[in-house]
């Protein structure tokens, strides 16, 4: 059997085809056309097209690799960030289009932490504002750490990455050494995974002397427990409440 013709709206004001039966692809979605001597009809489809091959998303990477030394002082940064205030933290990746090399921005941020009465916290997020990249410079990666979580793409990470094309690693469990990578591609909305060395030429062990500018943009915001006096008050009623009808109850029981 012949393929059915596909055709692409391009224009309002595009002559219908003449074929008995075709494809027509526009902006939102493809239909089914047919002229026929009784009807005319546009009908959307649901089911693949047949006369077009099937393909996958793909995904090669030529990004330069970030040298072991960069990534060692990354996660000495994140590691002291979380050694301080127990919160996320996040390091931008700029490409030198003249000198062809990296260079690390460590935007100010605000880190969101949930703390316990005990005063144990636990990290929640960080937000910042991308700074205006220096003269020739391209940003292409984003790289923040979870603290004592795993490495692994939150809902709010994807949600916030949606539309910021490039590489987005995220290191975890920066309590230990070494700490776990995880890595993605974002572009046009769509993840591609990838491997550690895909990015990265390598990791011994974590820098221990960071700059103290990189420590200073980072501001955190604390989270507590809120327990206000008429909560107090009111459970101590419920509880009041319930004593005296199982103090009622076992009385009645007991005459």
């Amino acid at each position: 059997m012949a393929d059915i013709p596909l055709y692409l709206k391009t224009t309002e004001a595009m002559k219908r085809p003449t074929d008995s039966e075709f494809y027509l692809v526009v902006r939102d979605r493809t239909y089914l056309c047919r002229n026929h001597p009784f009807f005319q009809t546009d009908v959307p489809v649901s089911r693949p097209v047949k006369s077009l091959a099937a393909h996958e998303p793909t995904c090669k990477v030529n990004y330069p690799k970030v040298g072991v030394a960069a990534l060692e002082y990354i996660v000495g940064f994140f590691g002291k960030v979380f050694e301080l205030h127990g919160s996320e933290s996040i390091v931008l990746l700029y490409w030198n289009q003249e000198r062809e090399r990296y260079r690390l921005v460590v935007p100010e941020q605000e880190a969101t932490v949930w703390e316990s009465y005990g005063g144990s916290r636990s990290p929640l997020d960080v937000r910042y504002q991308v700074p205006p990249p220096p003269r020739r410079h391209l940003l292409v990666a984003s790289i923040h750490c979870h603290g004592d979580i795993g490495a692994y793409s939150s809902s709010t990470d994807r949600y916030d990455e949606i539309y910021r094309d490039g590489v987005h690693a995220i290191v975890g469990y920066v309590d230990r050494e070494p700490p776990s990578f995880h890595i993605e591609l974002a572009v046009d909305g769509y993840r591609f995974p990838l491997e550690f060395h895909d990015i990265f030429k390598g990791y011994r062990k974590r820098r221990k002397h960071i700059p103290q500018k990189w420590l200073d943009m980072v501001k955190v915001k604390v989270d507590r427990p809120r327990f206000t006096s008429w909560q107090t008050k009111n459970y101590s009623s419920y509880s009041d409440y319930w004593s005296n009808q199982n103090y009622n109850r076992d009385n009645k029981r007991n005459y």
